[in-house]
């Protein structure tokens, strides 16, 4: 599965080399002591217990194939409680038990995380540009055309050698060090609209995250809804909810301009029209392109990074 987009065998993003998992297992174990997964260990509780109050029963002896390959990296997680490693594979304790004990499972020592890592509680000051690091933002900021987008995986934190911040990248949940990167980008707190410079996603370029931005609605809304800011909480997730105005095709009054795009409903400044769609092609071919289109005096070439560019035509 791709990193980026979770899509089994994409032919996007390639094949990108696959995560440490070593080091994801030691930073699920940070999460799990700064108290992460408590607001899921009642779903994960309910899930377990039958309508009688008890916890269901369950009759087998032995771990299916699929609960003992979780069972080793959940022991890890969650540090040897084999409650809650049952809880979250669905097991008996008692049979967890018995697992661990016939394969010797054990906690092994951390290799990549020595200290206990800051604790950043979500809030509107933590998702400020000025929490940001100023050297690294200002050479984010300062990129216009960018390189294809690769997660960084390194064994240390992120520090000025990381490639995202080489690139010109925020550091995002596809990279190793993921949130606990001092170069993770991490969303906003805006409380709707996020169509100005004041929304951090906004003023960075990025579409709002639902991941990440958890107060201003994003992808809550109706994909059905129009994209001119009807019953929008939040406007700046309309490529991921693949919302788009109501377009037409038709014959322009211009004198042989042909035909043209037209919107049905009247726009606002800012709205949002539609995603700019077409076969994704390399530089390469794109200046081999140009020069046809040039010749027929149309082109609809648009550099998607510095190896990609679409093309519309």
């Amino acid at each position: 599965f791709c990193r980026r987009c979770f899509t089994y065998d994409c032919n996007i993003h390639g094949n990108l080399p696959k995560a440490n998992l070593d080091l994801l297992g030691e930073l699920a174990v940070q999460k799990e002591l700064d108290g992460h997964w408590k607001e899921l260990d009642n779903d994960i509780a309910l899930d377990n217990i039958s309508n009688n109050g008890k916890r269901k029963e369950d009759n087998n002896d032995e771990l299916t194939p699929a609960q003992q390959s979780i069972c080793k990296r959940a022991y890890s997680i969650f540090q040897g409680d084999i409650d809650k490693v049952a809880l979250t594979i669905g097991a008996m304790p008692a049979t967890v038990n018995a697992f661990v004990k016939s394969k010797k499972i054990k906690l092994c020592p951390t290799k990549f995380i020595t200290t206990q890592l800051p604790i950043k509680k979500p809030n509107r000051s933590y998702a400020s540009m000025k929490n940001y690091n100023q050297k690294w933002l200002r050479h984010i900021q300062s990129k216009v055309i960018l390189p294809a987008f690769l997660p960084c995986d390194h064994d240390g934190p992120c520090n000025d050698d990381c490639s995202c911040v080489t690139n010109g990248f925020f550091c995002t949940k596809a990279c190793g060090w993921g949130s606990k990167s001092p170069n993770f980008f991490r969303g906003c707190q805006c409380p709707g609209q996020c169509r100005s410079n004041s929304c951090p996603c906004y003023a960075a370029n990025r579409e709002c995250d639902p991941d990440l931005c958890r107060t201003c609605g994003a992808c809550a809304d109706s994909p059905e809804a129009p994209a001119t800011g009807e019953g929008q909480r939040c406007r700046n997730d309309n490529i991921s909810m693949r919302r788009h105005c109501h377009l037409l095709i038709a014959e322009s009054n211009i004198k042989e301009a042909g035909w043209g795009l037209f919107t049905k409903h009247t726009l606002k400044r800012g709205d949002f029209v539609h995603e700019y769609v077409g076969e994704i092609i390399s530089q390469e071919e794109a200046e081999r392109r140009g020069v046809i289109y040039d010749k027929l005096n149309m082109s609809y070439l648009f550099n998607l990074s510095s190896d990609l560019v679409v093309d519309a035509t």
